[in-house]
């Protein structure tokens, strides 16, 4: 064993001066020695991991955990070098299955609680782009212990808080970002998409107006900082900012198809189809055009000529309109156009369709079961959920939309508590996984927990007029009546998403009677 010992000091000392083929040879010896050496097989692992010669690393690796289970080094090496594995394939199926294997051997490799850096940071990127955010909130706060201003794992804490519902935490760490590295653009934009999320849209306004004048020839960012002002109530200036940028490039389509969507929005329906027309001016086989048209039909209750429009691209889509998200577009807006008049069987088989072309598609997924509901079939939206819950049992979207769905009915509201909790268990202080459950005790009538829960979830989510509205709502129950019309009226000037306006409206004004006698 003396020997043995004694050529693997050797082993490193040549690796350390760079003969790495010496190193190789001698550790070799050991093993001659003793070839069940799971230490000797882990270091020879880390040569060839170093070298980039992946297929022999990984044959080490596996030598010594069929050695030593548990060997530490073994697993951290095969961690690492299958991470590199899966950046490299341009197969996705086999990129998450190397992602996935690398996450279980980083895990065993920081299991003895030692301080290693290097795996944290891989593993906390692992987490990130497999979706596991809360897990990498841990793993990422841990590195940045005693890597304090680290810009990767700066940037990947504030997508996994964004990953979590979190924009405004995630905001903090990207502000933090922009203060030290005024020039990234990666930052400034995602600071300003962080500023989006969390309903903060003059502050969206100004982080897209600072990256536009640092770029003034792409014309998105400017796009941007328009939508941004009309979220945040400004839509004269925003639309006047989209005229601005048309008249200075009037063969943009991407700003037409902005500002289609905004003349929309504000009842200007002429105008928006005035933008549509534009965009197929400048190309007829733009489908931005076909989408913002149909759209200005529907809204015109002319859902014969909506349909008439998008049935052809959406029975037959090409690769790049399911690429960009357009056909995603289209398929909501011929769904609509469908409900609305009355056919709700095409409504919903369109997205059955739609998903058979793009399964993976969440916005596709997530619009049939929506699709569903619309149509009073409940049921199938629940078989939907449960169906994609049954592979993917740790999703924590999936649970709460389950949940949600089921306290939105007032149906298994047992369940619909435990599911939600099994998805804050997943994203803690999720603000919108705690109006779920808000909303299942509300059904139950337990007002007390109702209110707690969304009472925090309405501060994580002040803008947010369905929160808002169910924070009315239980007020009311407990007689709060000042309360609950200042939660409405709160709701009709938040974002006015998933809302009856006519129907918060009379609410509030019901309990503002109330608190006045």
């Amino acid at each position: 064993m003396g020997q043995a010992y004694f050529l693997f000091i050797q082993g490193r000392e040549l690796e350390s001066k760079g003969d790495v083929a010496g190193a190789v040879a001698k550790y070799r010896e050991v093993l001659a020695i003793v070839p069940d050496a799971a230490d000797v097989h882990a270091e020879l692992a880390g040569v060839f991991a170093r070298q980039g010669r992946a297929d022999e690393s990984i044959a080490e690796a596996n030598a010594a955990l069929k050695s030593d289970p548990k060997n530490g080094e073994a697993h951290r090496i095969l961690g690492f070098v299958q991470a590199a594995l899966a950046g490299n394939t341009q197969d996705s199926a086999k990129g998450r299955a190397l992602m996935t294997d690398a996450i279980g051997h980083l895990e065993q490799s920081l299991k003895s609680g030692a301080i290693d850096p290097g795996a944290q940071i891989t593993l906390g990127r692992l987490y990130v782009r497999t979706g596991n955010h809360a897990k990498g909130i841990v793993i990422l706060r841990a590195f940045l212990l005693s890597q304090p201003d680290y810009p990767e794992a700066l940037m990947l804490l504030a997508e996994a808080y964004d990953g979590t519902n979190q924009p405004d935490k995630a905001a903090e760490i990207l502000e933090q970002i922009v203060a030290t590295q005024p020039d990234s653009l990666p930052a400034r934009g995602a600071l300003a998409d962080a500023y989006e999320r969390s309903g903060r849209w003059i502050d969206a306004a100004s982080a897209w107006a600072e990256i536009a004048k640092r770029n003034p020839r792409t014309t998105v960012y400017a796009s941007r900082q328009a939508m941004a002002l009309v979220n945040g109530g400004d839509l004269a200036g925003g639309r006047q900012k989209l005229l601005e940028i048309t008249a200075a490039k009037p063969s943009d389509v991407a700003t037409w198809y902005v500002l289609a969507q905004v003349e929309k929005r504000a009842g200007n329906l002429d105008a928006s189809e005035a933008a549509a027309q534009k965009i197929l001016a400048i190309d007829t086989a733009d489908a931005r055009g076909l989408l913002s048209m149909a759209a200005v039909k529907v809204a015109r209750k002319d859902y014969r000529a909506a349909i008439d429009m998008l049935d052809p691209p959406v029975k037959s889509p090409r690769d790049s309109d399911i690429e960009s998200g357009v056909f995603a577009g289209m398929v909501e807006q011929l769904s609509a156009a469908l409900q609305a008049s009355g056919d709700k069987a095409r409504s919903m088989t369109v997205y059955e369709e739609a998903r058979k072309r793009d399964p993976q598609d969440p916005t596709l997924f997530y619009g049939l079961a929506g699709a569903y509901e619309r149509a009073d079939r409940v049921d199938r939206a629940e078989r939907l959920y449960r169906d994609l819950i049954a592979t993917q049992p740790d999703n924590s979207g999936l649970l709460n939309s389950l949940g949600y769905l089921l306290a939105d009915h007032g149906q298994k509201l047992d369940e619909a508590v435990m599911l939600v909790t099994r998805a804050l268990v997943l994203e803690p202080d999720n603000p919108s996984y705690l109006d779920s459950l808000g909303w299942a005790y509300f059904k139950q009538s337990k007002w007390d927990q109702a209110r707690t829960a969304i009472e925090k979830a309405a501060t994580g989510l002040s803008r947010s007029s369905v929160v808002l509205s169910h924070l009315g709502e239980v007020y009311f129950q407990l007689k709060r009546y000042r309360d609950a019309a200042d939660a409405w009226d709160r709701s009709l000037k938040g974002d006015r998403a998933e809302i009856d306006v006519d129907a918060v409206t009379k609410k509030r004004d019901k309990a503002r009677e109330l608190a006045g006698r």
